[in-house]
């Protein structure tokens, strides 16, 4: 089926939908909302500027005040307290001990947001169960 005649069945239907069609929809238009009953209708009691209204839930979204974004709002303090508390709280919790290299880690980790790397190993000198001597024997040997 066409876009026109879907537009031409809607007209028949519903005689206010040529004046919506084009995308200019006046202010005081209703929303879908109000083909929905009454009575299936979720409402909501909310007091504004001292009088109380009754609200549709679905129709309406929900602003933000200044007062309440500032209620959300947490500073940083607050932050490093709310992860203080949550530490000693685990602290509490956990009983393994950790030794001191692997607690460094843990806060190096935390402190850089970053994986710590290993250490690289450094390379001892290889042992030998030959000396210097036996080194020049088999030389004399091999070569001679």
């Amino acid at each position: 089926m066409s876009a026109a005649l879907v537009q031409k069945a809607l007209e028949v239907v519903d005689p206010d939908f040529n004046k919506y069609s084009k995308g200019k929809k006046p202010k005081n238009a209703e929303s879908v909302f109000h083909l929905m009953p009454e009575s299936q209708k979720i409402t909501k009691n909310i007091t504004r500027k001292g009088r109380k209204e009754k609200v549709g839930v679905l129709a309406t979204s929900k602003k933000l005040t200044v007062l309440e974004a500032k209620k959300n709002f947490k500073s940083k303090d607050d932050i490093l307290r709310e992860n203080l508390k949550k530490v000693k709280e685990i602290r509490k919790a956990c009983r393994i001990e950790l030794d001191k290299e692997t607690t460094e880690k843990i806060i190096e980790r935390a402190v850089t947001r970053k994986p710590v790397k290993a250490k690289k190993k450094t390379k001892k000198a290889q042992k030998t169960a030959f000396t210097e001597e036996d080194f020049k024997k088999f030389e004399e040997e091999y070569v001679g």
